[in-house]
């Protein structure tokens, strides 16, 4: 309300109301805390989650299963990289590659909803899903050693 009229209604953000499905979004900086913690598996799984809030069930199905797929392809690199390659190394594409797709895909649906005051996700939510996300690759990677060692007969040295 610019003017002292106390008839005027007041200013309200105009939302699509076709596109928006009401349900809420996590922020950019949840996609990162969420890929930092969880890898890019961990990432897909949020990007997956926005865009099915937003109704994207198909983007959300390739969003899974691309950071499934880039989960596996880390865990080959760091197989057959040297032990000397720093962690950062592992970090930084996957980062990249998640905000790549967050900003060509939903970057201006998070904006819109951000700058209309709108609810979102909590980080918190995000940390959460990137901490199940490390615990599951944990396990996996755990149950896979295992394998090898009481298996196979493959010993560490």
């Amino acid at each position: 309300m610019d003017s002292n009229n106390p008839y005027e209604a007041p200013a309200a953000a105009v939302v699509d109301v076709a596109a928006d499905t009401g349900r809420p979004l996590f922020r950019t900086s949840g996609i990162y805390v969420a890929t930092f913690l969880g890898s890019v598996l961990a990432g897909g799984w949020v990007l997956a989650m926005n865009h099915a809030a937003l109704g994207q069930f198909d983007l959300a199905r390739k969003a899974r299963w691309s950071g499934l797929a880039g989960m596996i392809v880390v865990v080959v690199l760091s197989m057959l990289l040297p032990e000397q390659v720093p962690g950062i190394v592992y970090l930084i594409p996957q980062m990249l590659a998640v905000g790549y797709w967050m900003k060509h895909t939903q970057g201006d649906a998070i904006a819109a909803r951000v700058s209309a005051g709108l609810p979102m996700r909590s980080n918190w939510a995000a940390a959460g899903v990137g901490a199940l996300a490390a615990l599951a690759l944990l396990t996996v990677l755990v149950g896979l050693v295992a394998i090898a060692i009481y298996g196979f007969g493959f010993e560490l040295s």
